[in-house]
């Protein structure tokens, strides 16, 4: 676990992925959870270690975050008297759409109510910012705001006056960004709002180190050239096979290990062929309208 502020620590799992914590004497906040349920365990255990009073919360930076087994073992009582799992209003319509689609068929669909009880879903939404406020003598303002570019449903989580900001997928750490599902005209400008920020000072990202605003301008580069790319190749009527070339000069974007450099070009390949069939879309539709 690594202490980047006098109560603010982050930890990373054993599939490379980020979270945090934020204690206070009366209790600490989770940001993120690890996706194994063990690990989630394990996780609050070195936070009680932390921390002299218990788990106030847990706050998702997107949907892909959550893994309902790990949260129902380390919070079987939810709610917003027990603990409290905040998550973007749109992350939770996408739980709850994988939830109803991994329903069994039968002639009854399986009423709502029902559905909830055969998973463990964060319990408290937002739309566009909230903030949770932990500890009454000397209150710790945990900020969350949406940041719908990476995902529709995910999220940043600001510690206020202390310059630490958990940015989730949205700022790229140890390897290329994902984009399927991304929204890259959403997502430039959030970039370019947290390299203004000078009050920022810490950006943890999803996986890799915690660092400077230097991971968001890497970020923002690789967007750029992704979305420029692309939009040569739709220009110059390139056939979609070519988008393998411009996923390997991605790739070299970033310090990936030769042993994972087939899954990040399969990773990189898949966003860059949504985009490109994107773009595509959006030039036929004019035609057909015409």
């Amino acid at each position: 676990m690594q202490k980047l502020n006098e109560n603010i620590y982050v930890h990373t799992t054993a599939d490379g992925l980020n979270v945090g914590c934020v204690v206070d004497r009366d209790g600490a906040v989770s940001i993120d959870l690890p996706l194994n349920v063990d690990e989630a365990l394990q996780w609050r255990a070195q936070i009680q270690q932390l921390a002299p009073r218990p788990l106030r919360a847990i706050i998702f930076t997107a949907a892909d975050r959550v893994n309902s087994d790990a949260l129902k073992a380390l919070a079987p009582n939810l709610g917003a008297f027990g603990l409290p799992a905040i998550i973007h209003d749109a992350g939770f319509n996408q739980l709850y759409a994988a939830l109803e689609a991994s329903q069994p068929r039968m002639l009854e669909p399986l009423s709502p109510v029902q559905l909830r009880e055969r998973a463990v879903l964060p319990d408290m939404t937002y739309s566009e910012s909230a903030t949770f406020t932990l500890g009454l003598e000397n209150p710790v303002r945990i900020d969350i705001s949406s940041a719908a570019g990476y995902s529709p449903g995910s999220s940043i989580v600001m510690v206020r006056d202390t310059g630490v900001v958990f940015t989730g997928s949205l700022v790229a750490g140890a390897e290329p960004p994902g984009l399927l599902n991304a929204n890259i005209d959403a997502w430039l400008p959030l970039l370019a709002n947290l390299r203004r920020n000078r009050k920022i000072k810490v950006i943890v990202p999803a996986s890799g180190p915690a660092g400077g605003s230097a991971l968001a301008a890497r970020t923002q580069a690789y967007l750029k050239a992704a979305q420029s790319g692309v939009r040569k190749l739709v220009r110059t009527r390139k056939p979609r096979e070519s988008l393998a070339a411009l996923a390997a000069d991605l790739v070299d974007l970033y310090e990936v290990a030769a042993g994972q450099r087939g899954a990040a070009m399969q990773r990189v390949l898949a966003g860059l062929e949504q985009v490109y069939d994107a773009a595509i879309a959006r030039t036929i539709e004019p035609l057909a309208q015409s």
